[in-house]
């Protein structure tokens, strides 16, 4: 297993299957991560949101999640293939997993409601401009995570109760 461990300084230091150095990612100028090769040239930029890794490459596009292990200086890898779709910040950061079944939900009717539409389209892009801020400086606290909860557990309800499925789930690529 792939695996990430904090270092000094905030850097976080990557590692392949067979424990081979891989890059690092230091702390960004705005929060997150900016992640660098083994020769240090900048390969993309990682977001911590929640208790979750996301890393995208120079085009935005994300390319692996890692969830938290155990201790906080560990970041266990659990997915190394490409994703087409961008994660839903706020509803990770308030379940707590970007694959839960409230996730699931958001992230299905993301992909064949909003993603249909150009309007539809383009809040998601201005969510994902936004989002990832927002959840940096106050995912943390647990009064945005109260409220956020009241209304995402309103929306997944409606949309549960209006055939949107509530089990596992792999993003469509909704930018085509």
């Amino acid at each position: 297993m792939a695996t990430s461990r904090k270092g000094a300084g905030g850097t976080i230091y990557h590692y392949d299957d067979d424990g081979n150095y891989t890059g690092y990612s230091s702390p960004g100028v705005f929060g997150g991560y900016v992640d660098h090769d083994t020769s240090g040239n900048v390969t993309g930029h990682t977001s911590e949101i929640g208790d979750s890794l996301v890393r995208y490459d120079n085009d935005g596009n994300i390319t692996e999640r890692e969830i938290k292990g155990f201790s906080q200086s560990s970041y266990y890898h659990t997915d190394n293939s490409p994703h087409v779709a961008d994660g839903c910040y706020v509803a990770t950061c308030v379940y707590g997993s970007y694959d839960c079944p409230q996730v699931w939900t958001l992230r299905r009717f993301r992909d064949n409601t909003l993603g249909k539409s150009i309007f539809g389209r383009g809040f998601i892009r201005t969510y994902y401009t936004v989002s990832p801020t927002i959840v940096k400086w106050f995912g943390g606290t647990q009064w945005f995570k109260h409220i956020w909860r009241g209304v995402l557990d309103k929306m997944v309800h409606r949309l549960n109760s209006q055939g949107v499925e509530n089990t596992p789930y792999q993003d469509k690529n909704w930018r085509r």
